[in-house]
């Protein structure tokens, strides 16, 4: 659900003509975030079937069901819009670019920590620190005059982080009615 916004900026912006959203450093920045997020969100994911032998050989296994792989696309190309409205819209006419990498990279970490919020239930020291942390983490980047001259960033206004946590609610919405629908037997979204 996030490498889905993050392949499809990085292609999508220079391919419309605007300047690089990502730079080398954001994207190591991003995968930073972004693996141990999913190593969280997959070891609390609820089991279709309790562990054991393979099934037999005329059934077929499947990492993700239908409506799980619906929900992925859904999540990701709604975030993608959001990742990419948010930099054409700060970019402006006086193409702020620092700015605008800026509120699209708040956006896709906002959105990152919706959708883990939403899969992890909040459960375990982990599912929090990732989820407050990865917020808190970009606002010390964003922040911090030499960390952001390092990596190339610009202050944001309040409305700008209210843009980009609105984006990260939406995110943790749709996966809660998207998967969780589908899960509510076992457990619910909270």
């Amino acid at each position: 659900m996030i490498h889905i916004p993050l392949v499809a900026t990085a292609a999508l912006i220079p391919l419309l003509g605007y300047p690089l959203l990502y730079l080398p450093i954001h994207i190591v920045w991003l995968e930073l975030i972004i693996h141990p997020t999913a190593l969280l969100v997959f070891q609390n994911l609820y089991s279709h079937r309790p562990l054991g032998p393979p099934p037999s050989k005329g059934i077929r296994e499947r990492f993700f069901d239908n409506r799980q792989w619906w929900t992925i696309v859904m999540v990701g190309s709604i975030v993608t819009l959001l990742v990419l409205g948010t930099y054409i819209r700060s970019l402006g006419a006086d193409h702020a670019v620092d700015h605008a990498r800026t509120m699209a990279l708040l956006a896709l970490i906002m959105a990152g920590a919706g959708i883990t919020a939403a899969l992890s239930n909040m459960r375990g020291i982990m599912a929090w620190s990732l989820v407050v942390g990865s917020p808190a983490l970009a606002a010390t980047f964003i922040h911090t005059p030499t960390l952001r001259e390092i990596l190339h960033l610009h202050p944001l206004h309040w409305d700008d982080w209210l843009i980009a946590m609105a984006g990260g609610a939406l995110a943790a919405v749709l996966v809660c009615i998207g998967v969780h629908r589908h899960e509510n037997r076992a457990r619910s979204c909270q």
